[in-house]
């Protein structure tokens, strides 16, 4: 049961698809654990990101269900429909998680330097306005209403370029967020519970504070943080 992965497809679909088979061989039954992240890790040979792309595009599709703390299990309620044919794509189409974190902290760093020259008093108008909305939102059970703002202030911070090739060409990434698998992803691992997300929070509202001085260097230091640690979680944190 779980074989080492080898180079075909895109890996985590691989090991979506190793999981599945096992499920309908009967190896691990509803309602069942499975082997932890590290170990389903071992046994296919691929990165632990690999590993956790897949569990929650399967959760995603009610194959697996997560519990924080305890691991991840087989769902009680998975049907025989869940199984047949089940639409992976949402694992197979949508970026690495860590490749997308690896572009928008390169990309959002280079961007503020060109904000930081041409930032005024309406941009940071528009700025505070969103980070409001962002901190009226900042609690776990309010997930989804709080990414949306999140979306909307790096979408305002890339248009404060003024440069409409940067815009177009930053568009696919900012338009990352909205996907369903870096949500999930993100939700996860990174945004688990209020603290959390209070955190990122004080980091948005650090990078406007950075911005609304013109210090570039700070604004730099809080965009950094801010992928470090959604690097990190991704990469190290445990059930």
């Amino acid at each position: 049961m779980f074989e080492e992965i080898r180079p075909s497809r895109k890996k985590s679909v691989r090991v979506a698809e190793q999981i599945i088979d096992a499920i309908e061989k009967g190896e691990v039954k509803p309602g069942e654990k499975l082997p932890s992240e590290h170990e389903l890790a071992q046994r296919m040979n691929v990165s632990r990101p690999s590993v956790r792309e897949a569990l929650s595009g399967l959760q995603a599709l009610d194959i697996v269900n997560t519990k924080i703390g305890s691991g991840t299990f087989v769902s009680d309620t998975i049907t025989e429909s869940n199984l047949i044919s089940p639409d992976l794509s949402v694992i197979e189409n949508e970026v690495s998680h860590l490749e997308i974190i690896e572009a928008r902290k390169n990309i959002e760093n280079a961007i503020l330097r060109i904000v930081i020259d041409k930032i005024d008093a309406q941009g940071l108008k528009k700025l505070k306005g969103i980070l409001a909305t962002m901190n009226s939102h900042s609690s776990e059970k309010e997930y989804e209403e709080y990414m949306d703002a999140d979306h909307d202030f790096h979408e305002i911070l890339v248009g404060l370029s003024d440069n409409p090739l940067v815009i177009e060409a930053s568009r696919p990434l900012i338009s990352s967020i909205n996907g369903s698998l870096y949500r999930e992803l993100t939700h996860k691992y990174y945004l688990i519970d209020d603290s959390r997300i209070r955190n990122c929070y004080t980091i948005h509202k650090n990078l406007f504070a950075a911005l609304a001085k013109g210090d570039l260097e700070k604004a730099t230091e809080s965009m950094n943080r801010h992928w470090q640690l959604m690097e990190d979680a991704l990469r190290n944190s445990d059930q």
